[in-house]
């Protein structure tokens, strides 16, 4: 079990204390040639007229700097490296490093700004705890959204935590985040250089700007980019907020970057997981049973078999889950190696496999770390899980009537999932495909939730104030026409639908095609999806003979 994960501002950096003596240095990167530069420069110095990327920052001792001018190309150091990697090798070993936070997705095409912008925004401020609306926003140029953040990390533990909780998001929301950025020397592109593939800069974008708005501003900019890198970084960071002592750039002193910046508030630092061992465990739990039956319920939410929404998940489907939560976590070196438990009222849950159930009974519920760390809910509450095999789960606070209602639903002999996932969507939770992101709130869901057999659904059509994108896309093709639909955008549509089975889905896209439907084409496209490995949610959607 872990405690709080979540980065602080005003966490103490793990960086060793730089002396006043120290430079901060860059190295720069060239789209052509030895594409890296053999010695550093600092960040007041200009850049280079063929620079198109600049490095992490590194705090340079002044003699060490000096010491570039020993070599007349800077690769005449032992074992044929340059003088630039040497430094950086030792600033990392010494954590005299700093690590502008930045973000990118490759996925601008495929998935389209707006979905990016919902990622970043996520990654901000839910996971580094940053307003969205405090960092800076580029188009590539290309095929990505560049997410200046005004932030740093600090030394080499804080920059693989990073990495962690990029990792986590990504596995947990389903994004597509680039993670290479949080490597060691990572080089990152320049504002203002031009794509190598495009010719388009790289330019500053809105956050409000849709997919058409940016291309015609970034084929309508002329390229420009910063005198120094202090300039790039003034322009992340030179936010009132975040400075002391002044309120601008124009400040004549060559160390006025840092001199400004206040690091309590550029700093991002991270808690430390703590082992099980170091969590009080509550003085409620006991080994022996109670002797006073009106003690027993008690003890059985701290005491009996635990409910896991993730055990045997391998090749099943999700375990559901509703509990009114009944106190706060804890742990047991006892209890699945000192996994995270939360003690539970059960109003029904139904493990991955089917078979284990609990229903009207106190016991513990356990959390995977993933989970635990957005759980955020208080003794009182009534929360349905839904878990998988990713250890990440959909977690809801619910009503009392809804939590009820899942868990008699889960009482069943039928159907019991699908009809408690079925009832969740109805209600206008996201139930989602697999249990793959954040804890959630009311929306309609983009995905699958199954209806039992002897329950025939037709299509909803989309509400005026859509609450998801494939929501979105179904209003924008009943609308304007299926026509205005990419390829990409009806398989999310059709997704949506795939929930109800083959034939409501079947049936709108009949109707959105009118005289032009094809029943072949549309055929082979819906049982491209449902026998698509990467959406084995509708492996149970019957595909019917193909029409003739």
């Amino acid at each position: 079990m872990s405690t709080d994960t979540s980065p602080s501002s005003s966490a103490t950096s793990t960086a060793k204390s730089s002396s006043s003596n120290d430079l901060p240095c860059v190295q720069y990167g060239f789209p052509e040639g030895a594409h890296r530069a053999p010695k550093l420069k600092t960040i007041y110095e200009p850049i280079p007229d063929d620079a198109a990327t600049a490095s992490p920052i590194y705090k340079v001792p002044r003699e060490q700097y000096e010491r570039q001018d020993e070599f007349e190309t800077g690769y005449e150091v032992k074992g044929g490296s340059s003088i630039a990697k040497e430094i950086q090798d030792e600033c990392e070993e010494d954590d005299r490093v700093l690590y502008p936070i930045h973000i990118e997705s490759d996925a601008y095409h495929e998935e389209g700004p707006e979905t990016l912008l919902s990622w970043f925004r996520e990654f901000v401020e839910d996971y580094l705890d940053v307003p969205f609306s405090t960092c800076t926003l580029y188009f590539s140029g290309n095929r990505s959204i560049h997410v200046h953040v005004p932030r740093f990390v600090s030394g080499e533990a804080d920059r693989e935590r990073l990495k962690e909780l990029a990792e986590s998001y990504c596995e947990e929301a389903g994004a597509n985040l680039d993670l290479g950025l949080y490597s060691r020397k990572r080089l990152f592109r320049l504002p203002g250089v031009e794509h190598a593939k495009s010719g388009i800069p790289k330019v500053e974008i809105e956050s409000t700007w849709d997919r058409t708005r940016i291309f015609r501003e970034a084929n309508g900019a002329t390229p420009s980019t910063p005198a120094t890198y202090a300039d790039v970084l003034w322009n992340v960071f030179g936010q009132e907020r975040l400075t002391v002592g002044t309120n601008g750039p124009d400040v004549d002193a060559s160390q006025r970057l840092f001199r400004v910046l206040d690091p309590e508030k550029t700093l991002l630092g991270f808690a430390r997981d703590e082992p099980a061992s170091e969590i009080e465990t509550p003085l409620i739990e006991q080994v022996a049973y109670p002797d006073e039956p009106a003690d027993v319920l008690e003890w059985s939410m701290y005491n009996t078999q635990e409910f896991s929404p993730y055990a045997h998940a391998s090749g099943n489907p999700r375990s559901v889950a509703a509990v009114r939560v009944k106190g706060g976590a804890f742990a047991r070196e006892d209890k699945r190696g000192g996994a995270t438990m939360v003690p539970a009222y059960f109003y029904g849950a139904v493990g991955c496999n089917g078979e284990f159930t609990k229903a009207d009974v106190h016991a513990p519920l356990q959390l995977s770390k993933v989970d635990y760390r957005k759980w955020d809910y208080t003794p009182g509450e009534k929360v349905v899980i839904i878990g998988g095999k990713s250890g990440s789960s959909r977690i809801f606070n619910v009503s009392s009537w809804e939590a009820t209602e899942v868990g008699h639903a889960l009482r069943t002999d039928k159907a019991r999932r699908d009809t408690a996932l079925n009832y969740l969507s109805e209600q206008g939770y996201d139930v989602g495909a697999s249990g793959s992101a954040v804890s959630g709130s009311r929306q309609t869901t983009a995905s699958r939730a199954a209806t039992p057999d002897d329950e025939p659904r037709t299509i909803w059509p989309a509400r005026e104030n859509p609450q998801s994108k494939a929501e979105a896309l179904q209003r924008k093709a009943e609308q304007e026409g299926i026509g205005t639909l990419s390829h990409n955008e009806r398989i999310r549509v059709a997704c949506r639908h795939l929930r109800y089975g083959w034939q409501p889905t079947r049936d709108w896209f009949k109707e959105q095609y009118g005289s032009t439907f094809k029943a072949e084409i549309t055929w082979k496209f819906l049982k491209g999806i449902v026998e698509d490995p990467d959406f084995r949610e509708y492996n149970d959607v019957d595909v019917p003979p193909k029409p003739t």
